[in-house]
C-alpha cells in the first residue's frame, strides 16, 4: 500500500487483486527451499520484489531463491512459490504475562533478531502508544508505531519478520503500570531442517490442486535427495501430473551425476521406470548455469537451469504462444554454463532427450532443444505438450458447466459447440495443421460414441487434433459424468 496527503486530501493506493487465471500457460510453481517463509503453503508472487518480501533475500543455502531471480529475469510475470522444508522452529523470545514475540516462519533465519517495544502511558501527549522496531540480519528493519497496546497482536500480523502470541492477559500492557516501559528482546531457538522425501511428497501433492500453473520446477530437488529418493520422488511427480494433462515438469539433472555417462545413465534409469505419459510430463535441462550471486559476493554462482527456462518459456509463451517450441532463444540473468560439453557429448545427451542449454557466439547462452522425456513421438514434444495443456484448460472452462445437465442431444449439442469454439480458436491463431478446419481437428459427440444402453449420467466425447507440425493427432476422451464431474484423458 501506498499512502499520500495534502491538506484536506489523502490518498491510498492499493494492489488491485489478482485471481488465480486457469487459462494461462505460462505461470510457474517452484518446491523447494527458501530463507523463510510459510512452510507447506503456495503464496502466488508476481516480480523479484514479491519474493523477497514473503519469501526473504537469498542467503546462499539454497537454489529456490536463484532459480525464482531466473523466472523473473526473463520476463515471467506470475508464479506459485511452495516452501518445503524438514521439522524446523521458529525462534521467539519470552516478553510479557505470556506473551511471546514469535519468527513469522520457521527457521534458524530469525536467530539473533532484535525486537525493540517502547510503551508511553495515556498523557496530554495522547492515548497509550506503542512503537515495535525489529531487527533481524540480513532484512530490512521494520517499524510499527503508535499502536494501543490491544492492538499490538493483530499489527504485528503485518509484519515479515515476526508475530506476538497471545498470553494470558488482555493485553500485554495492563493499563495501571508505570508512566513508560522498554523492552529489549533477542530472538534465539530457530532451527532449520532439510526436506526429505515425505515433504516433497506433499509439496507435490498441493502444488497438484493449484488449477494456475502450467510449469513445474524443484531447483532444489537434486541436493535435498539421494539417488534412489530422488528418482522415486520424480516418478511420483510424473504420476501425479501425468493425469492432469494442463503442466509441464523441468527438471535438473541431479548435482551428483557430473559426467555425460552418469547423465545419460540417469535419464536412462527414468525412461525405464516410466511409461510414455509419464515421461511427456517431463523435460529436462542441462548443464546448470552461472549466474551472479544474490548473498551479497560479487562472484557466480552455480544454478539449475530450469528457473530461468521456465522464464524463457513464459516469455515465449507471451510472444509466440503456447504451441510453439520454446527453444533457441536466449537466457538471461546468466552468463556462463557451469559445463560446456564437446559436440559429441551434446550429441549423446540429445539421444537421450536431455535438452541443452548452449553457448552460441554471438548471441549468448541459448536453450537447444523441445523435446519432453519420452521416445513416443506423438508426446516427444514440448511444444505439442503445452498446446495440449492449453487446450485442456480450455475445455475444461467450456465443458464444466454442463456436468450436471441431463444426457440429451441438446446437451450433447452444447458440448460440441463448446469444444469447437475452443479448437476454432487454436486453428485460427496457426497452432493445427490443414487448411481448413476439417483438417485441423474433429469432434465426436452423438449416438455413435453415446448409444441408448450407456449411462445417462455419462456423456462421451472424443476429440482430435492435428498439431502444425508434425501430422500428428492427438487424441482426447471427455467424459462427464454426474457422479464424478469432468474427466480428460489422452487417447
Amino acid at each position: 500500500m501506498t499512502s499520500a496527503a495534502l491538506p484536506g486530501v489523502s490518498l491510498t493506493f492499493d494492489r488491485a487483486a489478482t485471481g488465480d487465471e486457469p487459462l494461462r500457460t505460462d505461470v510457474a510453481v517452484f518446491l523447494g527451499r527458501t530463507r523463510r517463509g510459510p512452510v507447506g503453503r503456495p503464496v502466488r508472487v508476481e516480480s523479484w520484489n514479491d519474493v523477497v518480501g514473503v519469501f526473504g533475500p537469498p542467503d546462499g543455502t539454497s537454489a529456490t531463491p536463484y532459480a525464482l531471480r531466473g523466472f523473473f529475469e526473463n520476463q515471467g510475470s506470475a508464479a506459485w512459490v511452495l516452501r518445503v522444508s524438514g521439522p524446523a522452529e521458529p525462534a521467539s523470545a519470552p516478553w510479557t504475562d505470556g506473551f511471546r514475540v514469535v519468527a513469522a516462519s520457521p527457521g534458524a533465519w530469525a536467530n539473533g533478531g532484535r525486537v525493540t517495544v517502547r510503551y508511553r502511558a495515556s498523557s496530554v501527549a495522547g492515548p497509550p502508544a506503542v512503537t515495535v522496531r525489529v531487527l533481524v540480519p540480513g532484512e530490512p528493519a521494520e517499524t510499527f508505531a503508535g499502536m494501543a497496546p490491544g492492538e499490538v497482536v493483530d499489527r504485528l500480523g503485518a509484519s515479515h519478520l515476526v508475530r506476538v502470541v497471545p498470553g494470558g492477559a488482555a493485553d500485554p500492557i495492563p493499563p495501571d503500570g508505570p508512566i513508560s516501559l522498554s523492552w529489549d528482546l533477542t530472538l534465539t531457538g530457530g532451527t532449520d531442517a532439510p526436506p526429505g522425501r515425505d515433504e516433497y511428497a506433499s509439496a507435490v501433492v498441493t502444488q497438484a490442486e493449484l488449477p494456475e500453473p502450467a510449469l513445474v520446477a524443484l531447483p532444489d530437488l537434486g541436493a535435498d535427495l539421494g539417488d534412489a529418493d530422488h528418482t522415486t520422488l520424480v516418478l511420483d511427480l510424473l504420476g501425479t501430473v501425468a493425469p492432469l494433462l494442463d503442466r509441464l515438469v523441468l527438471l535438473d539433472v541431479p548435482p551428483s551425476v557430473s559426467t555425460v555417462d552418469a547423465v545419460v545413465a540417469w535419464a536412462g534409469a527414468l525412461a525405464d521406470f516410466g511409461d510414455e505419459a509419464l515421461l511427456a510430463a517431463a523435460a529436462v535441462y542441462h548443464p546448470p548455469l552461472r549466474a551472479p550471486s544474490l548473498d551479497g559476493g560479487t562472484g557466480l554462482r552455480t544454478v539449475p537451469a530450469s528457473g530461468h527456462v521456465a522464464g524463457l518459456v513464459a516469455r515465449l509463451d507471451g510472444e509466440r504462444g503456447a504451441a510453439e517450441t520454446p527453444a533457441n532463444a536466449t537466457l538471461l540473468d546468466a552468463v556462463d554454463l557451469d559445463v560446456d560439453y564437446p559436440e559429441a557429448q551434446q550429441v549423446r545427451l540429445f539421444e537421450v532427450n536431455v535438452d541443452l542449454v548452449r553457448c552460441v557466439r554471438g548471441r549468448g547462452l541459448v536453450v537447444w532443444g523441445g523435446r519432453t522425456l519420452s521416445g513416443d513421438p506423438r508426446r516427444r514434444y514440448v511444444a505439442h505438450r503445452r498446446l495440449l495443456h492449453l487446450l485442456v484448460r480450455a475445455i475444461r472452462r467450456a465443458a464444466a458447466p454442463l456436468v450436471f445437465e441431463v444426457n440429451s442431444p441438446e446437451l450433447r449439442l452444447s458440448l460440441v459447440r463448446a469444444t469447437t469454439s475452443v479448437l476454432l480458436e487454436a486453428f485460427r491463431t496457426g497452432a493445427l495443421a490443414g487448411s481448413r478446419p476439417e483438417d485441423a481437428f474433429r469432434v465426436v459427440c452423438d449416438e455413435t460414441n453415446n448409444p441408448p444402453e450407456q449411462d445417462p449420467g455419462q456423456v462421451v466425447c472424443e476429440i482430435g487434433v492435428a498439431p502444425a507440425v508434425p501430422m500428428e493427432f492427438i487424441e482426447l476422451r471427455l467424459v462427464l459424468g454426474q457422479d464424478r464431474g469432468l474427466e480428460v484423458i489422452e487417447q
